[in-house]
């Protein structure tokens, strides 16, 4: 008798559960509609590249190193891009206006003290921009070894219709 009375009211709540998300203006649709994590081309890789270079890494890879917070981002543009549109979370380490004194001091403060071996996506605009092969690999030559580039960078986060987070002083 009782798991009748279960029965009854588990039918009864998947009735109304269906009913009411097929009238909500929010609904949930009961086929997902996900874009592919992959844009099957793999990373993109600019001819500068050397051996001996950090390895480059997809979208899908940035995205999923982004998901599980399992990496530090940092944007190789100048303030003014990165404030008008980063990667949300991303450190601002500007290649063009590194400090020609100090410079591993102003790497580490930036980094927050990071350790060497804390993993590091570096990234820029996207395709046009080297900035985030050239700091990456000023990064290597101060002892970091766990670097990756997205040589996609913002341009390819946002056309895959990604967040990007954009500061209020952007002069767009």
């Amino acid at each position: 008798m009782l798991g009748k009375q279960v029965l009854i009211l588990l039918v009864i709540s998947l009735v109304l559960g269906v009913v009411t998300n097929f009238v909500s203006p929010n609904k949930i649709p009961f086929i997902g509609e996900y874009r592919d994590l992959s844009s099957g081309d793999g990373p993109i890789i600019p001819p500068t590249a050397s051996e001996g270079d950090p390895p480059f890494i997809a979208i899908d890879v940035a995205e999923l190193e982004f998901s599980l917070k399992s990496a530090v981002f940092v944007d190789a543009r100048d303030y003014e891009e990165f404030i008008c549109g980063t990667i949300p979370g991303s450190l601002n380490m500007p290649f063009e206006y590194l400090p020609e004194e100090n410079i591993e001091n102003y790497v580490d403060s930036v980094l927050e003290h990071a350790s060497k071996d804390t993993p590091l996506i570096i990234f820029c605009s996207g395709e046009e921009c080297d900035l985030s092969l050239h700091l990456a690999r000023n990064l290597q030559d101060f002892g970091y070894t766990n670097l990756s580039i997205f040589f996609g960078g913002a341009r390819e986060w946002e056309n895959f219709e990604l967040t990007l987070e954009r500061g209020e002083q952007c002069g767009e």
